[in-house]
C-alpha cells in the first residue's frame, strides 16, 4: 500500500564519525523535530536522490544545527552519501501491517497478502521494534498454522535477494546445503561437511550466522582463516570457481526481515518452533536450495530437549520445505556435549583443520558427526547409494580431497594462503581446571560453556576460549586437569574463572 506524506522537512546532510550499532538511525535538531511534529524514537522516511530509508529519529540540541540531518557512520558509509547534500525527512502514515498484527493478536488468521506485507514492512523497518515484538509473541499465542508459517518464510525471502545457482558447473537445478538449528557450543560440522560435498562436484552455497546462542557462530570461526562477507554477485563467482562458498548470510540482503526478527528475539530470550522453521526455510529459498539436510540436536542443554520434540520439529520442517519445493531430510541426534573439544573461534578452527588434516589430535566425535551428515546429503544428491554415503564422505576426508577443497574455497574467498592447524594459537593467559570427582564424564553442560566463554570474551576475542582435555565418555580421577582456559588478558581470564562451576559444567558418574 502507498503511504502519503503529511509534511516534509528539507535538510542538509552531515556525516557523523561514530556508529550507533543500528544502520537506520539519524540525528535531528530538537527544534526541527518540534516543527515537523516528530518525537525521539519515531520512524520517518529519509530521502536523498533516489534513496529511501525508513529511519528512527534521535534528537540533539548541539550535535547538528537547525536545517541539518546527522547521518551516523552506518548510513553514510553504506550508501555513499556526501556532506552538505539536500535531503528530506518525511512523516510516515501508520502502516496497514500494524493492523494486521493487531488482528493476529486477537486470534484472526492472516492471509498470504497480509503476511507478505508484514514481512516487507519489517524488512523496510517501517514498523518499530515494539510492534515487531508483538508479532513475535504471536508465534506463542495464538500461534500460526502451517500455511501461515510457510507464507511467513516465503514473505521473508521475497522481501530480499534471491540468488540463482542453477546451471553452474553443469549442476542443472540441483543445489544442496546443510543447516543446523544450533544452540550447541562447537560449530565445526559445516566447515568439514561443505568441502566434502563440494569435492564430489555438487553445488553447496552455504551461509551461516555469527554467534547468537553460542560462544562463536560458524561465520565467526571461519573468519579466523578467510573473509566471509560478500555481495551476492561475488558469492556466485566463488561458487562458479569452487562449487561452494562458506559465507556470512548477514552480509547480503537475504530474508532481511528475519535478521530484524532475530534481533528482537535475542532480547526476548525466547524462540518458537514456528519462527525457527520460517527462518530456516526463508534463508534456503533465498539461496535457491533444492535439497537440504537439517541437523536437529536434542538434549537437556540443547534448544530441543526431548526426542519427541525433535521428531515433531523434523516433521514440520520437512512439511514446510516440501510446500516450497525443497527436498529435506533431518538428522536427529542426542547430544551430551559439544561436538569438538575446542570452544571459541581459534580453538574451533583448529579442531576443524585437525580433522581435515587427519591429525592424531583431531576430535573424533566432531569427525563422526560431520561424516554421517555428509553421507546423508551425498545419498540425497544421488552421489552414493543408500547406506553408502558415509563411506564416500569418509573417503573424501582420508584421501585429502576435503582438505584441498577447503583451502580452494578459502583462498577464492580471499584467504592469503593455507595454514596448518599447529599455527592457530590460542590466548597467552591460561588456567587449568581440575575435576573434584573420580568416574566417567557423562555430560558437559552447554549453558555453562556459554557463560564461561562469553566472560572470556568470545566471540569478539578470537583466541579466547576453552579446550577440553578430557571429553565425554572418558574416565577421570579427582585432581585431573579436564579443561584449559585461554584469554587475551589477566583480567579476562579472571572473569572467565569466576564463571566456572565445575559441578554444573561436568556430570561425573
Amino acid at each position: 500500500m502507498l503511504n502519503f506524506f503529511r509534511m516534509a522537512l528539507y535538510v542538509k546532510t552531515k556525516k557523523l564519525d561514530f556508529k550507533t550499532g543500528d544502520p537506520l538511525v539519524v540525528l535531528l535538531h530538537r527544534a526541527d523535530a518540534e516543527e515537523l511534529g516528530v518525537k525521539e524514537g519515531q520512524k520517518v522516511i529519509f530521502n536523498w536522490r533516489d534513496l529511501e530509508l525508513y529511519v528512527v529519529i534521535n534528537l540533539t540540541d548541539t550535535e547538528v544545527s537547525r536545517g541539518e540531518v546527522g547521518l551516523y557512520f552506518e548510513i553514510w558509509e553504506s550508501n555513499d552519501i556526501p556532506n552538505n547534500e539536500m535531503a528530506s525527512i518525511n512523516l510516515l502514515e501508520r502502516p496497514d501491517s500494524i493492523e494486521y498484527i493487531k488482528s493476529k493478536i486477537l486470534g484472526q488468521r492472516l492471509s498470504r497478502e497480509q503476511i507478505y506485507e508484514i514481512m516487507q514492512d519489517i524488512s523496510d523497518r517501517k514498523i518499530r521494534e515494539v510492534e515487531i515484538a508483538y508479532f513475535m509473541a504471536c508465534f506463542f499465542n495464538p500461534g500460526f498454522d502451517d500455511e501461515e508459517v510457510r507464507d511467513i518464510a516465503v514473505g521473508m525471502a521475497r522481501a530480499g535477494d534471491i540468488i540463482d545457482f542453477t546451471n553452474i558447473n553443469g549442476n542443472g537445478k540441483l543445489v544442496v546445503d546443510k543447516h543446523s538449528i544450533g544452540g550447541i557450543a562447537g560449530k565445526g560440522v559445516t566447515p568439514i561437511l561443505v568441502p566434502i560435498i563440494a569435492s564430489e562436484n555438487l553445488i553447496i552455497p552455504n551461509t551461516s550466522t555469527r554467534a547468537i546462542t553460542t560462544p562463536a557462530g560458524t561465520s565467526d570461526i571461519l573468519e579466523v582463516v578467510m573473509p566471509v562477507s560478500f555481495t551476492p554477485e561475488t558469492v556466485k563467482e566463488v561458487v562458479k570457481k569452487t562449487n561452494a562458498c562458506m559465507v556470512w548470510g548477514g552480509s547480503m540482503k537475504l530474508a532481511p526481515a528475519d535478521d530484524v526478527l532475530i534481533s528482537v528475539e535475542k532480547e526476548l530470550h525466547a524462540q518458537a518452533y514456528g519462527k525457527l522453521i520460517a527462518s530456516i526455510v526463508a534463508k534456503k529459498i533465498s539461496m535457491g536450495i533444492t535439497d537440504i539436510v537439517v541437523d536437529i540436536p536434542y538434549g537437556k542443554s540443547a534448544k530441543v530437549k526431548t526426542p519427541e520434540e525433535a521428531e515433531m520439529l523434523g516433521r514440520k520442517l520437512k512439511k514446510t520445505f516440501l510446500s516450497v519445493g525443497i527436498n529435506c531430510e533431518t538428522f536427529l541426534r542426542f547430544v551430551t556435549s559439544p561436538d569438538g573439544r575446542g570452544i571459541g573461534p581459534v580453538l574451533e578452527m583448529r579442531d576443524i583443520l585437525r580433522v581435515l588434516e587427519r591429525d592424531s589430535q583431531r576430535p573424533l566425535t566432531l569427525e563422526k558427526t560431520a561424516v554421517e551428515m555428509a553421507g546423508v546429503l551425498l545419498e540425497m544428491a544421488g552421489k552414493a547409494t543408500k547406506g553408502k554415503g558415509r563411506e564416500l564422505a569418509q573417503k573424501k576426508l582420508d584421501n585429502g580431497d576435503a582438505l584441498k577443497k577447503f583451502w580452494e574455497i578459502a583462498t577464492t574467498q580471499g584467504a592469503a594462503s593455507p595454514i596448518d592447524s599447529i599455527n592457530l594459537v590460542p590466548g597467552d593467559y591460561t588456567h587449568p581446571v581440575t575435576i573434584n570427582k573420580t568416574g566417567s564424564i557423562r555430560f558437559i553442560d552447554n549453558h555453562e560453556i556459554v557463560k564461561i566463554c562469553r566472560a572470556l570474551g568470545n566471540p569478539t576475542i578470537r583466541n579466547a576460549g576453552i579446550y577440553f582435555k578430557r571429553f565425554i565418555g572418558e574416565s577421570v580421577k579427582e585432581g585431573d586437569v579436564v579443561m584449559m582456559m585461554y584469554a587475551s588478558s589477566p583480567e579476562r581470564l579472571e572473569m572467565g574463572i569466576s564463571e566456572v562451576d565445575i559441578n554444573k559444567l561436568f556430570e561425573i558418574v
